[in-house]
């Protein structure tokens, strides 16, 4: 997987982990427990990334920050999420709407039970904020998302 330090562990999320081949709950739960030991998450660099560039995005281009990290720090259930959607959210560890916009469609996609009505339901309300999730890594003609390429 190329995971070498604890900092990359920050730099992927459990969605991606559970992705690779052999890579089970079992062993995300160890490593998790020992995140936690250590004060750090999995996807914490990805989803601080992500909540200082939405944080840029929002209304007021940071001149506001006040007003754009109130934002970014209301809770999910602000969204009025249906059940299987919020479970979902849940599961990767997502409280805020922040770190809502720190993943990608593809990266919540990858998620059990979470399907095209689950992302579809979570992107209008996020537009309805004037909010949205984070655009993939790479972009190509034929749509290069974190390393793998895939013809759409």
């Amino acid at each position: 997987m190329g995971i070498k330090t604890l900092g990359d562990l920050t730099r992927i999320t459990e969605a991606e982990l559970l992705s690779y081949k052999n890579f089970g709950e079992t062993s995300l739960n160890e490593i998790k427990l020992i995140l936690t030991s250590k004060n750090l998450r999995l996807g914490q660099a990805v989803e601080d990334k992500a909540s200082k560039k939405a944080a840029a995005m929002l209304p007021g281009n940071g001149n506001d920050q006040t007003a754009d990290q109130a934002v970014l720090g209301k809770s999910i259930d602000e969204l009025q999420l249906s059940v299987r959607s919020k479970k979902c959210l849940q599961k990767l560890n997502i409280n805020t709407l922040g770190e809502l916009m720190a993943y990608s469609e593809s990266q919540l996609m990858s998620v059990k039970n979470f399907g095209s009505v689950s992302l579809k339901e979570v992107k209008e309300k996020l537009t309805a904020m004037g909010l949205a999730l984070r655009e993939p890594e790479y972009k190509t003609e034929e749509s290069t998302v974190y390393g793998v390429r895939s013809t759409e």
